[in-house]
C-alpha cells in the first residue's frame, strides 16, 4: 500500500506525463509536489520497488501501473433472516 507521498509523486509523474508528453523534471517535480529532493527520492524509490514505475532517470521513467493497489476487502456475504 502506498503512502500518501508515493501516491502524490505517482498522480504528478501521470498527469504531467500526460499532458505535456514527457516526463517532469526534478524542478518540476518539486514544485508540483511540494516535497523536497529527499522525499521525491525515497518516493521514486518505492515506487520502482513496488513495480510501478520502471527506469532511473526521471526523464527515463515508464509508468507500469498508474492507480494505486488497494487491499482487498473480504467479501461480506449477506444472509438475509427470511430465507429457509
Amino acid at each position: 500500500m502506498l503512502s500518501d507521498k508515493e501516491r502524490k509523486v505517482l498522480r504528478i509523474l501521470y498527469n504531467f506525463s500526460n499532458i505535456h508528453h514527457r516526463m517532469p523534471d526534478q524542478t518540476e517535480l518539486e514544485t508540483k509536489s511540494g516535497y523536497n529532493q529527499e522525499n521525491i527520492k525515497q518516493a521514486l524509490s518505492t515506487l520502482r520497488e513496488q513495480g510501478y514505475i520502471m527506469g532511473n532517470k526521471l526523464s527515463e521513467i515508464k509508468i507500469i501501473e498508474a492507480w494505486p493497489r488497494e487491499k482487498r476487502a473480504e467479501k461480506k456475504t449477506y444472509t438475509s433472516p427470511y430465507l429457509d
